[in-house]
């Protein structure tokens, strides 16, 4: 299976590379990538300023920007094989700081979130990826054109829901 990997702070390291397939886990999914976005993160991780391998590793799977199709769901949890997803960038803080322990880990205040293609773990820019069930979005099927914009307009939605909340605040 290729991936696009990066070895973070080393400019010009980028290449496309051999990976063994994954192997879903209990409350995993396998998914095909259709679709990986790219953006100025990506930009920045290519040029060296910016993003970190998984422990053990160094190198990076590039991608947070995705649209995948399900290969295999396990039973329950409303996802199966064929659905549309995205997969979610952030993970919480094991140790979880007040907004991650409200599922607020995009606000996350002691930096110890993790990121997929970003930061400590592989990203989506694989044919497959493993993505667990709770960090999948599911999407509807008259989707398929820009589902892989929901990471960056979740961006912008979280963005204006901070907005509303310092305004009913003042």
């Amino acid at each position: 299976m290729r991936a696009i990997t990066v070895v973070p702070g080393a400019p010009g390291s980028e290449r496309l590379e051999e990976r063994p397939e994954p192997v879903p886990g209990e409350g995993e999914l396998l998914v095909e990538m259709i679709e990986l976005g790219v953006c100025g993160t990506d930009a920045e991780i290519l040029a060296g300023d910016h993003g970190a391998p998984p422990p053990g590793s160094d190198r990076l799977v590039l991608g947070h920007e995705s649209l995948g199709r399900v290969r295999h769901a396990p039973p329950g949890g409303g996802i199966v094989a064929g659905d549309l997803v995205a997969g979610i960038v952030r993970r919480p803080d094991p140790e979880p700081c007040p907004c991650c322990a409200r599922g607020d880990f995009d606000m996350c205040r002691n930096g110890r979130y993790r990121e997929r293609g970003i930061k400590d773990l592989d990203g989506y820019g694989a044919e497959l990826v493993v993505v667990e069930r709770e960090f999948a979005v599911r999407l509807d099927p008259s989707l398929a054109s820009v589902g892989v914009l929901t990471e960056p307009t979740s961006v912008v939605a979280k963005a204006w829901e901070q907005v509303e909340r310092i305004a009913r605040q003042a």
